[in-house]
């Protein structure tokens, strides 16, 4: 009986590593907001574009070596930080097996994608600021959303391969269970993909990645190595009603309502600081920092809204998995052991859960589950 199982515990050590992500969490974020005011009322922003545009003058060039420059000065003052957080901590816990070499390379790989989508973003968002100064926000909004399609459906094909190789699942007992199981929902899949993640982490995880033609669903291969057959079935019937339920394609227009939520009170606060500022126009590029400063406070407002919605979107994946499988026993033992490798918050803090978890914390799935399985165990009785 699920229901039967001692309640649910977060270890010490899970407790304290989550404590350490959300305080750090906290930390980053008053820290790069702080930047991003000081190096705007200082002068410090102008200054930079004063130097720059000494060589070069014309729009789009002077904007990009402002962000490349600009980009390189928060890059070295964040990566101590990202350090600690990234290599440090998760090296102290034992859940990292990178090399520091690998972890840098990792790194180089991903401060390079983030530059070049950024550089984009940026250039065509000061486009919009300098052609269209009263509505640039809904421009900016839709290039926001057009850039996420785009992104959303080259991950799984160009992103994911360059930190992960992956293979198709070997044929045995197991696949034959997983294909039985997305055979009733003909999901256009070539493959169950399988992650090299144990390289690199002692964590688990399955995803399902891209948008139309290019969705894809995988498995860490800590996950298929570790987890018994019925419990693999349960994550991947979660990531199945993932994809029966269109939640990338949700979750992506979710983030165009969000954009032109930001964008919007972004442009309002924005058109008035720029005069007290100093700047020249709106289209200034040394008003970036303020406009990063104002989109992540806006951000910021909307991320319990939005987390909510991904939560929402988590348990309906999360009772679909409990149908499909028809097994809540194997959900529950799969989501404690889950939290348990990945040293999870089980029961996390109210305000936590709402500012940080874009899934349900581990007690609720667990409690749902068993919920979902006591009119199966009355009936049982009965009969």
């Amino acid at each position: 009986m699920p229901n039967a199982q001692a309640e649910p515990q977060t270890t010490p050590q899970a407790k304290e590593y989550q404590a350490m992500k959300n305080r750090l969490f906290l930390f980053n974020l008053i820290f790069q907001f702080f930047f991003l005011i000081i190096f705007t009322a200082t002068g410090w922003s102008y200054g930079l574009k004063c130097w720059l545009i000494q060589t070069r003058d014309d729009f789009f060039s002077l904007n990009a070596l402002y962000f490349s420059f600009f980009s390189f000065i928060v890059f070295a003052i964040s990566f101590p930080m990202d350090f600690y957080e990234g290599y440090v901590l998760e090296h102290r816990y034992q859940l990292s097996r990178q090399s520091l070499f690998a972890w840098l390379k990792d790194v180089a790989k991903k401060t390079i994608i983030g530059f070049a989508v950024s550089l984009i973003v940026v250039e065509a968002v000061y486009f919009f600021l300098s052609e269209f100064p009263e509505n640039w926000w809904l421009w900016a909004a839709f290039f926001w959303f057009f850039v996420s399609v785009v992104m959303a459906r080259v991950f799984p094909k160009l992103i994911l391969p360059l930190f992960f190789r992956s293979q198709p699942l070997p044929a045995g007992a197991l696949k034959e269970k997983l294909t039985a199981l997305l055979t009733p929902y003909k999901m256009r899949l070539k493959e169950i993909l399988v992650l090299d993640f144990s390289k690199k982490t002692v964590k688990a995880n399955a995803m399902v990645a891209g948008l139309g033609a290019s969705k894809q669903i995988f498995l860490s291969d800590t996950l298929v190595n570790e987890f018994t057959p019925e419990e693999i079935e349960s994550v991947l019937a979660h990531e199945v009603g993932h994809y029966v339920n269109h939640d990338t394609l949700k979750m992506v227009l979710a983030g165009l309502l969000a954009a032109l939520a930001s964008f919007f009170a972004t442009g309002l606060a924005f058109k008035k600081l720029v005069d007290i500022f100093g700047f020249s126009a709106v289209s200034d590029i040394a008003g970036l920092p303020l406009l990063l400063a104002l989109l992540m406070i806006t951000s910021l407002l909307l991320l319990p809204a939005q987390n909510g919605y991904a939560r929402s979107l988590e348990r309906q994946a999360d009772l679909f998995a409990l149908k499909a499988t028809q097994n809540p026993g194997a959900f529950i033992s799969m989501m404690r052991r889950l939290a348990e490798k990945n040293f999870s918050d089980i029961s996390p803090s109210r305000i936590i859960e709402i500012f940080l978890y874009d899934h349900p914390p581990i007690s609720k799935r667990i409690k749902a589950a068993e919920a979902y399985a006591c009119p199966r165990k009355v009936q049982n009785e009965q009969g």
